[in-house]
């Protein structure tokens, strides 16, 4: 057999997933040649950026970094994708390198585009917004936090789609928390503002509205179906596309997303629950995946889709190049965990594809699920860091 070229664009969540599944699918992929770029080899968990804003955890703690033992057998190129040709088969990178490739997985995830909203930079560059959806940004919403005294306090969902569905409800909890503990939420109100109806809408009818209620019982309002138009930073005011305003002290958001690489012209690559592109043997995962279940529902970008569709994509992949013989389908099998404050965790957990819609409710927050929740960091962590990857090749 000749050797084939599997190319992974990207080394986050859902890149080093595909890596996962093939050293431990069990095959002789010894005349599999396989490669994974990404830009600096450095990634981290989305649910430890809200521990940073709490103020648990240093910014510098949360990056993790595979050890040249953890991708052992792998080809790995340290660039950025300027464009993939997928009728030459071929990866092109800013400097001018190309890759060719027999089949592809795109793993680049989704970068944040402040600009996309009118006078929001301006708001960042005055230092009265801030957002936690990286571990610099996260730092400096933390500081901004323990320097404020009092006031309107807003969380702001500028667009959809968002990575981590829950992260701007976990976000306004944790900072009631913080605000609780520095003696300042009695004269702080706490609202959040998003284009939802309710939160977390993949996830069916009721954990959204349970949600809610968490908000309310923190004394946290909540405002659905609120599009921002513009900020205007000189007078903190939010302008919503109804014609509805709200003041704010201290701006919380959540950025705009887009995704990293592009296939077929702006947007999201759209894919279907064999992760694959419509482009024979090019495949795309995680938050640069646009995913539509049977059931008409978006898969929300969170990491456990991110792992569940390298799953996929590996074994298509593999099936693609002749190396299984059949493939698989994307499992709608997910689960969140909403951290609420003083070190306890809920969580909501069940089948994101049931049909008419799924029955997905919020547990009681517990120091139990919190502690799980550390200990997933935990166990990603010491596969890349600490320990080579199974012998598989």
């Amino acid at each position: 057999m000749t050797d084939n070229k599997l190319v992974i664009l990207g080394a986050g969540i859902g890149g080093l997933s595909v890596v996962k599944e093939l050293a431990e699918s069990g095959l002789a992929l010894d005349d599999l040649d396989i490669t994974i770029v990404d830009e600096d080899f450095s990634h981290f968990l989305g649910f430890t950026l809200p521990w940073v804003l709490r103020g648990w955890r240093e910014q510098g703690s949360v990056p993790i970094e595979p050890t040249v033992s953890a991708l052992r057998g792998v080809n790995t190129v340290t660039g950025t994708v300027a464009r993939i040709d997928h009728s030459a088969r071929l990866v092109t990178l800013v400097d001018g390198t190309e890759i060719a490739f027999d089949a592809l997985i795109i793993a680049t995830g989704a970068r944040n585009v402040i600009d996309k909203v009118p006078g929001l930079q301006d708001a960042v560059d005055a230092g009265i917004a801030v957002h936690y959806y990286s571990a610099d940004a996260a730092a400096d919403a933390h500081a901004a936090l323990e320097r404020f005294a009092g006031g309107k306090l807003v969380f702001l969902v500028t667009s959809l789609p968002y990575r981590c569905p829950v992260a701007p409800y976990e976000g306004a909890l944790l900072a009631a928390d913080l605000l609780r503990d520095n003696g300042h939420r009695d004269t702080t109100d706490i609202t959040v503002y998003t284009p939802e109806k309710q939160p977390m809408p993949s996830a069916g009818p009721y954990a959204g509205l349970e949600l809610v209620e968490m908000l309310g019982v923190n004394d946290i309002a909540f405002h659905g179906e609120h599009s921002v138009e513009r900020v205007d930073a000189e007078r903190k005011i939010i302008h919503f596309a109804d014609g509805t305003t709200t003041e704010f002290d201290l701006l919380v958001f959540v950025p705009p997303h887009e995704p990293a690489v592009t296939l077929d012209g702006a947007g999201w690559i759209a894919v279907d629950t064999e992760m694959a592109t419509g482009h024979p043997g090019i495949f795309a995962i995680g938050d640069t995946a646009a995913v539509n279940a049977e059931s008409g529902r978006t898969v929300p970008k969170a990491a456990i889709f991110a792992k569940n569709g390298a799953k996929t994509a590996a074994r298509n992949a593999l099936h693609y190049l002749g190396r299984v013989d059949d493939g698989a389908a994307l499992s709608g099998e997910g689960y969140c965990y909403i951290d609420v404050g003083g070190h306890v965790s809920a969580q909501g957990k069940g089948n994101f594809f049931a049909t008419p819609h799924p029955a997905i409710h919020l547990t009681e927050p517990s120091e139990l699920l919190h502690h799980d929740k550390q200990a997933e960091e935990d166990e990603w962590r010491a596969l890349w860091e600490r320990t080579a990857m199974p012998a598989g090749r």
